[in-house]
């Protein structure tokens, strides 16, 4: 459950709205956005990878260094462009991400600026919308590892943040994915509230008090996760110019009290078990198609086609398509389809979720016929283009 009271996760996807020329006016006020024009170079025609912060209803550029760190308290917006196989044509995925208490005001700035970048790209984008905790797997392969900090801006014009040295307990884990499976060096580094209830064997901690740097190795960590570790914590003392030092500790070995010392309790036996939120995994439903449609009098519905075994001959180039694969949501819109299915398409995804039992994080992407990535394609039993 997102435990949270500033945001409503059914309002953030901004589709009630799209004339021919109000996307015009809108493609043409996108122009104006200056994030668009990233240090000097008009993004869009070149490949690469743009990350905006929300403030103040503006959108503010993260610094490379900073990739893959993410305020629970805030909205992104990403950009991530490749180049075809065998084609000079681009290839663009937006996504906007929103932190668990990230406020409504921020929420909606960074789906209405997905629209409008995506207006800006000539709709040429697939769109993505992200959860904090239950990314996409295409969202986590952008990064190395997926750090959330407490704390971001605060709503609208009162917007100030206050940074300060204090000493935190960051937890280091590699998750599982909606479906069950492990995505490739996905680590996630979650600031935690410092105290031993916090700790447990099958995972590692770092206990940050800025001069000592401390990596706490549950017996039942992974490779992956007391690496991670290393790194942040290398990480960290690199940007305070070397100060500080990092000290590893391994649960059930000796000269633990320093650590203990540091967290400010008694030395204690932590809990075996991981009793943070686990990822919802996939209980064997089977896949679902879904055609949106307008009926003889122009009224829309959502029609199940079929369950189980999917064929990219169900599609339909004249209709909109809801693919549920049980772990996200697919808005696959055909080329022909009319501008009101196309407009609602999103809309009837986000009340799909709700009238299936699905979790209101479930990812969603919309994508157009032609655009198809290899995730949706792997959806269907042949795929051949078309």
């Amino acid at each position: 459950m997102l435990k949270n009271s500033t945001w409503k996760l059914e309002e953030t996807n901004l589709v009630n709205f799209g004339s021919d020329l109000e996307k015009q006016h809108r493609k043409e006020e996108g122009a104006l956005e200056t994030a668009w024009n990233y240090e000097g170079s008009v993004i869009g025609h070149q490949q690469g990878f743009w990350i905006w912060r929300v403030q103040a209803f503006n959108l503010i550029k993260v610094p490379e260094t900073q990739f893959g760190q993410f305020y629970q308290g805030d909205s992104y917006v990403l950009l991530k462009s490749t180049q075809k196989k065998d084609s000079d044509a681009l290839v663009h995925n937006v996504h906007f991400w929103l932190g668990r208490e990230t406020s409504q005001d921020e929420a909606g700035t960074a789906a209405y600026k997905t629209v409008e970048l995506d207006d800006f790209l000539d709709s040429l984008a697939t769109q993505h919308r992200e959860v904090q905790r239950h990314e996409s797997s295409l969202f986590k392969s952008y990064f190395k590892s997926l750090t959330y900090l407490q704390g971001g801006f605060a709503s609208g014009f009162n917007h100030v943040e206050k940074e300060e040295l204090r000493t935190r307990l960051l937890r280091v884990h590699r998750p599982s994915s909606l479906d069950g499976t492990h995505t490739q060096n996905a680590v996630v580094i979650s600031e935690v509230p410092t105290a031993a209830g916090s700790l447990n064997a099958q995972a590692v901690f770092v206990l940050d008090t800025g001069d000592v740097v401390y990596a706490w190795q549950g017996q039942h960590a992974r490779g992956v996760e007391k690496a991670k570790a290393a790194e942040f914590i290398a990480q960290l003392i690199s940007e305070r110019n070397g100060k500080g030092s990092m000290v590893v500790i391994e649960q059930n070995a000796g000269g633990q009290k320093a650590f203990w010392d540091a967290l400010g309790e008694a030395e204690q036996d932590v809990q075996e078990e991981d009793s943070d939120e686990d990822l919802r995994k996939d209980e064997g439903r089977p896949k679902s198609l879904l055609r949106l449609h307008a009926n003889m009098l122009g009224k829309l519905k959502l029609d199940e086609v079929c369950q189980g075994k999917l064929s990219k001959k169900m599609l339909s180039s004249e209709d909109v398509y809801l693919v549920d694969a049980t772990h996200q949501v697919f808005v696959w819109m055909g080329s022909n389809a009319s501008r009101k299915e196309r407009r609602f398409g999103l809309h009837y995804a986000q009340e799909y979720l709700k009238s299936s039992g699905l979790p209101p994080y479930t990812p969603i992407c919309q994508l157009l016929q032609g655009g198809e990535d290899e995730l949706f394609e792997s959806q269907f039993e042949e795929w051949q283009g078309w």
